[in-house]
């Protein structure tokens, strides 16, 4: 069976990037995948796996038809069972290059959504209807989505798993990349590292991590924050106010901020404990499922996707959304204490599972009626 891949929004640390992924790992259940998307860069940690690349431009035509004429034009020449389209945009183009193909050269449709919807300018529910199935990361976007669309109610459920060959418990870290980090941030030696591993902003509750400190240093913890996200989602003047806090509070030595590097592996191995504070649900967050997966002591508010992968893996870390006390609280039970890591990335946290559940999903999908 032959599956294209239709990611027009790719770009590192979009969830769409998973895509690559996935197309290596159904290799596994004898798929054949093509990649089709604006940039081969996000690409290039899986590129090895050998998966077809298709660049996708804007086409002849300029706007919206000149993608849908694109499309259609690597549909026909691919000669595809499957286009598995991911995002809003990506149905909308795929749903109408499919309408435009001979019944004899129009593959099946699936269309996969990992964001709400209000993430982007509009959603059209026809175009989702139009599609031969839908898959939807998580069930508070399918609740949602059900309120638009009551019929999204029969979609698939299918949660992003992590990757389990780079992702599992016992992973050993590079020693080389550990001695530079220490040599680059000598103020991360000999401290209680905490990683929060998220961009900077209120979205993801930056701001929190200074009263966590305040509290566990009072306690004679030597705790130290490791900052790991970019700054260019924070609203503006949010920064200089941050500052201004951490500042305040004499934590300028205890916190360190750094740019997310293309591998986290080694920078979450590093960390004593990991926070995932995030102030509205979230329905896929690699760095708390890939923390768990490494068996990093891991906590983070109890809604979306994180309170399920702590449930699933880490029961003790979920926590009140927005409880600043109880963060801290378990912080410092774990600098006594560390928890035990899992013994296995369960059911359906591997990305071996989602390829299954994606493997079977096509199977029903092309059997002759």
């Amino acid at each position: 069976m032959k599956v294209l891949h239709f990611i027009p929004q790719l770009s590192v640390g979009n969830p769409n990037t998973l895509a690559a992924e996935l197309a290596c790992a159904l290799q596994a259940f004898g798929e054949t995948s093509v990649v089709v998307a604006q940039n081969r860069k996000p690409l290039t940690p899986v590129i090895g796996e050998k998966f077809k690349f298709v660049r996708f431009g804007k086409g002849s035509l300029p706007g919206l038809w000149g993608k849908v004429m694109r499309l259609r034009s690597i549909i026909r020449s691919q000669r595809v069972d499957i286009v598995q389209a991911y995002g809003y945009e990506a149905v909308a183009i795929a749903t109408r290059a499919c309408c435009g193909l001979s019944s004899g050269q129009r593959p099946k449709l699936v269309g996969s959504l990992n964001t709400y919807p209000q993430q982007l300018d509009a959603i059209d529910s026809s175009h989702l209807m139009d599609c031969d199935a839908i898959t939807i990361s998580h069930t508070d976007l399918r609740n949602y989505l059900k309120n638009i669309q009551p019929a999204l109610i029969k979609s698939w459920i299918v949660p992003q798993g992590v990757n389990e060959q780079q992702y599992y418990p016992g992973y050993t870290p590079d020693a080389n990349g550990t001695a530079r980090t220490y040599a680059e941030h000598p103020e991360l030696r000999e401290q209680f590292i905490i990683c929060l591993p998220a961009p900077i902003g209120d979205p993801w509750c930056t701001r929190h991590i200074v009263p966590i400190l305040n509290i566990l240093r009072s306690q004679d913890i030597p705790a130290h924050a490791l900052l790991v996200g970019t700054t260019r989602f924070a609203e503006p003047g949010y920064l200089k106010s941050l500052r201004r806090e951490v500042s305040a509070s004499g934590l300028e030595q205890h916190i360190t901020h750094v740019d997310p590097p293309g591998d986290l592996r080694g920078l979450l191995c590093m960390a004593n404990a990991v926070l995932c504070l995030t102030a509205k649900p979230i329905l896929y967050s690699a760095s708390a499922i890939q923390a768990l997966a490494l068996g990093r002591p891991t906590a983070g508010y109890g809604h979306g996707a994180v309170k399920d992968y702590l449930e699933a893996l880490q029961p003790m870390g979920v926590l009140p959304v927005g409880d600043i006390d109880s963060a801290a609280d378990i912080l410092s039970q774990w600098y006594s204490v560390p928890p035990d890591p899992p013994e296995e990335i369960p059911y359906p946290y591997k990305l071996s599972d989602t390829a299954k559940r994606y493997h079977e999903l096509y199977t029903n999908l092309t059997q002759p009626s």
